[in-house]
């Protein structure tokens, strides 16, 4: 005894030792973990194993060995660590700085659901030592304070991340009053670095704000240098550079700072390149400390000073080292940060498509990694409770089945007769009616959707004729204005023949030749507008003509299929794969697009090829591609296949097919999904493909929807997301900058932006984010670099606004609280389940006979339903059925009963006015169709006419100017014969005349004209919008001035725009139309007139003002700016 009395002290104070050698070695890792990862890990290592790899002192070890994989980024073995902790361990201060630490690894890795989880858990752990930390050693008190600041600091960087600044603020200044914190000097460098990095000091002026945030980092980093931690010292000069790079404000700092400055520009360097300087030399002290999580972060840094410098090469440089290092792909958020800016830098140096990839990976990963996508936090509260919810549901469904056994020995011989019946069985027949009903609806309602869509189709058919009506009456004019001069020809014959009648001599010999001279002007002039009359004529005759149906693709597949013959002479296997597809298009067009495309692909596939025709839906269009496996071709080649100015072998039919796509473009806007390609590659083949918007079974709606106008023009603002005025505005104006930049026209992109901010309302945060975003890519692509810096801060800063959740702490800490109130609600449920079973009793029963009376009464308004009577006769019957006063009912039976007949009676109501719209539609869409039948067959008639009667012009006119010339020239004294070939020209030129102007319709005012007026102007515009200044005259008249940008025309040139020797005949049109303008308002000051501008031709309109409000509505429609 006395032995183990004298071994005991000494065992214990070995013990003591051990446990204090191993503190000491954990204390030096600590030391070191600032200063130099390797020495921080071989101090570790050596306590793990003078531990014995167990105990707290094990666990102080991982720990440290923990940090030290988190600055390598090896955060897998970090995770390893740091989850066995509580293994080794009940010392709650390890197993909360481990908890720190996972915060930190799930803050890096964007784990925002993990992050609460260990974020609350560390923080019941704080309250619990705030209690209690009296009793912790000297040891463990330092490693308590580490634990709590550096949870403080984490906390608050977390929240930065995701935005909630405030919060981030708040973390930081909550340890200001710590005035324990200057004992362990690594943690108040670290807290002043936070403070001073920015985001934190929330008051004061920009530049007040700088200022503080500069003192806080001086003072860090002459802490660092004074202790020898290069860490900080790197992390330090690197947000001083950060706070320099901006000219005006790194001009402020060192003017109110320079003896800090002379301290921190250990090299004399130039301001303008201190803060390059400052961001090199932290990224060589990372590299050497080890930190690749830091080395990288600095890369991104330098990138920045180099942009600032204009040297885009370097900052590539900077950023694709950063990239390169495969760690750093663990960090969403560096990442995320080191892309956005490698798309700033390639569209510096005009890379555009590897600056929208790096944006969209941008964009993507902050997506992926916003906060609202990781509320799993709430899931697995959820989970826990929805276990226990089970919980009390088994036992309230056990208290149920006691109630029913109950109900079943009060009551054995009426639960049986109604175990099997529901009141959901009721409304069964009526489902049934229902379905049959819809099946009925459906199929009229594909009659009335095919009728409407005729009724489009037909008004394209129309707009086509009156377009081409215009046209001949265009050229009935400029024949009519022939007229004059054959009847001053016929005036001067006959001058002539009455002088040489007279046999005197009266005139002189000159007088006859100035006579003769003026014939042949004439006839010169005529000939002139022969020669454009018959241009025209000619010109007009290789427009082709649409005729635009919807159709199944399968008949033309079937018409190909056909053709497999050909292909087998040449040994090729012609695959053509069915499909139920339908398309909207000329269908002969359409299988001539088809077979020409084969047709190439059979002649460039060598023996043993296979061409593959197929129809692909897609959400938009159906694409129909040719594919073969033949040679392929090289990128320059297949870059001009379509060109028509190019032969590479392919001849005209891919021009043709071309062709036809552009003529559905210009037709209307409905096919303005219409496209062709190609893919290929050499030893590959080639695969040809067009696309066509659906027919009637996909795009019926559309249809409608889009037939706002029949000119090629921009697509309009889409349809109003919600019920506010200006928020239609804006998100039309969003969808407008979207689709500007896809488009490639980035500064309009930007004038649509501000417009939509100009009507935003300030609660739309989606809108605002959506155009932000947009207004940073059109600024990234126009080089407009603060406009890009502004709009992607606003928009990362509403993202992450709109993606924070700042409720989850909260939410967590009420799931647990709601942990007691689920038992009591369990309680209260059973309580009043034993309550209902004698209520049922006295209440119920007595009631059953009465409501199983009004049940027969519902079954038989079902029979009602599907009975043959008429419509009126089932309504009389179901009101006659459903009056339940005389029956004893409770208020909720009486309810649900009242329901399901109400439930009846309006389906009957719905069936009657839904047949009563159907038939209203269908007579509309008939009267309609009717319509546009008559006015396209009368109009179709008079076209034909009309070019009868131009042709007549054309072959029995043409003759004659010429022969008189030659007469006058050849024979002058043969008068008589001269005035015999005058007259009867001029009497055919009169018949004809006045044939063409019988046929010309009665001029009316039509929307259709001014629409084609203004596009027309866009036509000889090169297809650009002119700008137009309107202005009403106190005359009745509204004076235009339309800017034609692409056309420099001389005087002369203007003076004859708008006559026959007009440099575009399609002047002429808007001339014709101008004039009938005139002539159906009676005001005849209508007209035009053409002078040269500075910018372009000027063109004058006067037209009738009353034309104003549809002349807006066209300008818009043709997107000029008015």
């Amino acid at each position: 005894m006395l032995a183990l009395a004298v071994l005991l002290p000494v065992l214990y104070s070995c013990s003591g030792k051990k446990q204090e050698r191993i503190d000491q070695l954990n204390g030096q890792s600590y030391a070191w973990h600032y200063r130099n990862l390797d020495s921080a890990e071989v101090y570790a290592r050596w306590a793990l194993k003078e531990a014995d790899n167990k105990g707290d002192g094990a666990a102080e070890a991982y720990n440290n060995l923990a940090f030290v994989d988190i600055a390598r980024m090896k955060y897998r073995n970090a995770w390893r660590l740091l989850k066995q902790v509580p293994e080794l361990t009940d010392n709650q201060i390890e197993i909360l700085i481990s908890d720190v630490q996972l915060m930190r690894l799930c803050q890096r890795e964007s784990f925002n659901k993990e992050f609460y989880d260990y974020h609350e858990r560390a923080l019941r752990c704080i309250q619990r030592f705030q209690k209690e930390s009296y009793r912790l050693s000297d040891h463990q008190q330092r490693r308590l304070l580490y634990a709590q600041s550096e949870f403080q600091i984490v906390t608050s960087t977390y929240y930065y991340y995701v935005g909630l600044n405030h919060q981030a603020a708040q973390a930081i200044q909550d340890m200001s009053s710590w005035n324990q914190l200057i004992q362990d000097t690594a943690q108040y460098i670290n807290y002043c670095y936070n403070v001073g990095a920015g985001g934190i000091i929330l008051g004061g002026t920009k530049q007040d704000i700088a200022q503080s945030e500069f003192e806080y980092l001086i003072q860090a980093y002459v802490l660092a240098q004074r202790c020898d931690m290069p860490f900080w010292e790197a992390q330090i000069i690197q947000a001083i550079s950060e706070h320099i790079q901006d000219p005006s404000m790194r001009k402020l700092l060192i003017s109110n700072n320079v003896p800090a400055f002379k301290y921190i520009n250990t090299y004399d360097m130039p301001d303008s390149l201190l803060a390059g300087n400052l961001a090199l030399r932290a990224l060589q002290i990372f590299t050497e400390y080890g930190d690749v999580y830091q080395v990288a972060g600095a890369n991104r840094t330098l990138a920045e000073c180099y942009w600032y410098i204009h040297d885009y090469r370097s900052a590539l440089i900077c950023l694709q080292r950063a990239l390169a290092i495969k760690a750093v792909h663990q960090a969403p958020d560096l990442v995320a940060s080191i892309r956005e800016r490698l798309s700033l830098v390639y569209s510096a140096v005009d890379d555009k498509a590897n600056s929208d990839r790096n944006r969209n990976i941008y964009l993507d990963i902050q997506e992926r990694s916003r906060q609202d996508r990781q509320l799993e936090a709430r899931a697995s509260q959820l989970n826990y409770s929805s276990r226990q919810l089970n919980i009390m549901l088994v036992a309230v469904v056990l208290m149920i089945l006691v109630f029913v056994a109950l109900l079943f020995v009060f009551d054995a011989k009426r639960r049986r007769s109604d175990k099997a019946f529901s009141l959901d069985t009721l409304l069964e027949p009526l489902r049934n009616w229902q379905r049959e009903n819809e099946k009925r609806n459906r199929l009229m309602n594909e009659n009335i959707n095919e009728m409407k869509e005729q009724l489009t189709i037909g008004k394209l058919h129309l707009q086509q004729h009156k377009r081409k009506n215009l046209d001949a009456r265009a050229k009935v004019q400029l024949v009519n204005s022939i007229l004059p001069f054959i009847d001053r020809m016929v005036y001067v014959v006959h001058q002539l023949k009455q002088e040489k009648e007279s046999h005197q001599e009266k005139r002189d010999a000159d007088w006859k030749k100035r006579n003769y001279d003026y014939l042949m002007e004439i006839t010169d002039s005529i000939n002139d507008y022969n020669s454009i009359l018959t241009q025209w004529i000619q010109m007009r005759q290789g427009d082709v003509s649409l005729k635009i149906e919807s159709f199944d693709l399968q008949d033309l597949f079937d018409m190909v299929e056909r053709s497999r013959a050909s292909f087998r002479i040449k040994g090729i296997d012609l695959q053509v794969k069915p499909t139920d597809l339908k398309v909207k298009a000329d269908k002969t067009l359409t299988l001539f697009m088809i077979n020409t495309i084969a047709d190439n692909a059979r002649k460039f596939s060598n023996e043993g090829g296979v061409v593959k025709v197929e129809a692909n839906g897609m959400p938009d269009y159906v694409e129909i591609s040719v594919e073969d496996n033949g040679p392929g071709m090289t990128k320059e080649k297949l870059s001009h296949i379509f060109d028509r100015t190019y032969t590479g072998g392919h001849g005209f039919g891919l021009k043709n097919c071309n062709g036809i796509i552009e003529k559905y473009k210009k037709m209307s806007r409905i096919f303005s999904v219409a496209s062709i390609g190609a893919e290929s590659e050499l030893g590959k083949g080639t695969r040809v493909f067009f696309r066509l918007p659906y027919g009637f079974r996909r795009a019926l709606t559309l249809l409608f929807l889009l037939f706002t106008t029949l000119l090629p023009a921009f697509s309009t603002p889409s349809a109003p997301r919600r019920g506010y005025a200006n928020e239609s505005k804006a998100a039309a104006y969003a969808d407008s900058t979207y689709y500007c930049n896809i488009r490639g026209e980035y500064e309009r992109a930007l004038r649509f932006a501000d417009s939509c901010r100009a009507v935003l309302s300030p609660s739309d945060t989606v809108i605002l984010l959506d155009v932000s975003n947009e207004t940073a890519v059109a600024a990234l692509a126009l080089h407009q670099w603060k406009l890009y810096e502004k709009s992607n801060s606003v928009y990362t800063s509403l993202f992450r606004q709109a993606s924070a959740d700042s409720s989850l702490p909260d939410y967590v800490r009420t799931m647990q609280r709601s942990e007691n109130n689920k038992t009591v609600a369990i309680i209260l449920l059973v309580l009043l389940l034993l309550t209902i079973l004698p209520a049922y009793y006295f209440l119920y029963y007595r009631h059953q006979l009465d409501y199983q009376s009004c049940i027969d009464r519902i079954r038989k308004m079902n029979q009602l339903l599907t009975s043959d009577l008429s419509d009126e006769q089932k309504l009389k019957g179901i009101d006659r059925l459903a009056d339940f006063a005389s029956f004893d009912l409770r208020e909720e039976q009486l309810a649900t009963l009242s329901n399901i007949v109400q439930t009846v009676r309006q389906a009957e109501l719905d069936a009657i006015q839904g047949q009563l719209r159907q038939a209203d539609d269908l007579e509309f869409a008939e009267d309609e169709q009717r319509r546009l039948n008559l006015e396209t067959a009368r109009l179709h008639v008079s076209n034909s006419v009309l070019d009868n009667c131009l042709s007549a012009f054309k072959h029995e006119t043409m003759y004659y100017p010429s022969r008189i010339r030659q007469l006058v020239q050849e024979s002058p004294d043969s008068i008589d014969d001269i005035a015999e070939v005058v007259d009867y020209y001029h009497d055919l030129y009169v018949v004809l005349a006045q044939q063409a102007m019988r046929q010309v319709p009665t001029i009316r005012l039509d929307d259709e004209m001014v629409d084609y007026f203004f596009d027309l102007l866009g036509d000889v515009n090169d297809r650009k919008a002119p700008a137009v200044m309107s202005k009403t005259l106190d005359d009745g008249y509204l004076k235009m001035q339309c800017l034609l940008s692409q056309r420099h025309d001389d005087a002369e040139a203007c003076r004859a725009l708008f006559t026959p020797y007009t440099s575009d005949l399609r002047f002429l049109l808007c001339r014709q139309i101008v004039r009938e303008m005139g002539e159906a308002t009676n005001q005849r000051a209508c007209g035009l007139s053409a002078h040269v501008g500075k910018e372009g031709i000027l063109i004058e309109v006067i037209m009738p003002a009353r034309l104003n409000e549809r002349c807006l509505i066209a300008m818009k429609n043709n997107h000029i700016q008015i």
